[in-house]
């Protein structure tokens, strides 16, 4: 199939494996194929029209990016700049999008301003993508978050910023409340290490607000609005100084504070049930998350690995570019559970959701039940299917009914 055919069929049917071809094994678990691709991004068109995109402006845009691209040339080879670039025409489109939201607020329209708010919002985040420490990048991380907070004064509460200290220095949380007099119960929420915390409007509006839960979004270490800090071992460090901060807001239930986190988001989350009981919270949901063995992996392992997540990666966990892979495995090995001794231990209190698929490389069962081993109240939900990760939709709206049966 043509790169143009293949792209119309991603766009088509909103499923898009055009990572670049890797090796189809990492550690003897399946992870990609080769047929995949040849694009540094992920093409994940469902997941920006999740977010606020338009399927036509998303389309336009891509097919733009791949016919700028010379002959044999990674169509968004993140060096290339300026127009017909990936980053480049990405930023046009938030652009166009953004300024099309503040005409309309002019008028009075609240729903349309907030849909191209949204749109401007997905865009910029297209560009910013895999939001590393280059200056393009960041300067376009900043309109996402701008077009974000223009869309939140939108919202029947509208969004409200938190600036919370965690050892010398400060990162921002948003807080989003239900309608209602409150106190509310509350989900502190993070994403994987190369997914902002903008992008998890969704969970709010279609499963936590109807529920009558607020919740805070907050970004990993390494990225976004967390940007001044790296991973570390306590890598809930961030989520911790948020579940604090929360304690003292009157509009939250101090007693009904959750934790929830997917993808490398989940870690932290499995870290602050296992390493902190004294913060006394309501739950916790880990969502496939990797918890010892992808952290052993020797450092050939992250060879086939995209260069888009391990550019991420390098960005996250504070390292140079250019590191290399025996640096990158040397850190990962300081954020192994085993080695920090949290599968050991007395039982847990605390009730814990965890859900992942039952063939995930990045968070293979095996170390999952390892940590569970120490839970006095569980529930494991495993789906049947390979990869990394259950579907957004589906894993949320199961995470928001656990929590709302375990408000104390």
């Amino acid at each position: 199939m043509s790169p143009k055919k293949s792209l119309a069929a991603c766009l088509l049917f909103g499923i898009c494996l055009v990572q670049p071809a890797y090796a189809q094994e990492v550690d003897g678990t399946r992870f990609r194929a080769p047929e995949e691709g040849s694009w540094y991004h992920a093409i994940e068109p469902r997941s920006w029209l999740h977010v606020g995109g338009d399927l036509a402006e998303i389309e336009a845009t891509l097919l733009t990016i791949e016919e700028s691209a010379a002959p044999g040339e990674v169509p968004d080879d993140p060096t290339r700049r300026g127009a017909g670039s990936w980053i480049g025409e990405w930023q046009a489109a938030g652009e166009r999008a953004f300024g099309e939201a503040e005409a309309i607020a002019e008028t009075g329209d609240d729903d349309r301003a907030e849909a191209r708010y949204m749109a401007a919002m997905s865009y910029f985040l297209r560009a910013s993508s895999p939001h590393t420490n280059d200056p393009e990048q960041r300067a376009a991380l900043a309109q996402a978050q701008l077009a974000y907070e223009k869309a939140g004064q939108y919202l029947p509460v509208p969004l409200q910023k938190l600036e919370i200290s965690q050892d010398d220095g400060v990162f921002t949380g948003l807080l989003h409340l239900p309608e209602g007099d409150g106190p509310f119960p509350v989900v502190v929420v993070s994403m994987g290490s190369d997914v902002t915390k903008e992008e998890l409007l969704p969970y709010f509006t279609k499963q936590l607000s109807l529920r009558g839960i607020a919740m805070v979004s907050i970004d990993m270490p390494g990225i976004g609005s967390s940007a001044s800090y790296s991973f570390s071992p306590d890598l809930d460090k961030l989520h911790a100084a948020t579940v604090e901060h929360l304690k003292a807001l009157p509009q939250i239930d101090a007693k009904n504070i959750f934790v929830q986190g997917a993808s490398f988001g989940g870690t932290p989350v499995a870290r602050i049930w296992a390493a902190r009981p004294e913060l006394d919270l309501a739950g916790v949901v880990y969502m496939c998350g990797p918890l010892h063995r992808p952290f052993m992996a020797p450092p050939e392992a992250y060879s086939h690995f995209p260069a888009f997540t391990m550019d991420g990666v390098r960005t996250r966990f504070g390292l140079a570019p250019h590191a290399g892979f025996d640096e990158i495995a040397e850190f990962a090995r300081t954020l192994s559970f085993k080695k920090q001794g949290l599968f050991d231990g007395g039982k847990i209190k605390t009730p814990i959701l965890a859900v992942l698929t039952n063939d995930d490389p990045v968070a293979p069962i095996e170390d999952l039940e390892a940590l569970l081993a120490r839970a006095e109240d569980r529930l494991t939900i495993v789906y049947d299917e390979p990869g990394h990760c259950p579907q957004r939709d589906t894993r949320e709206a199961t995470a928001a009914s656990w929590i709302l049966e375990k408000i104390r």
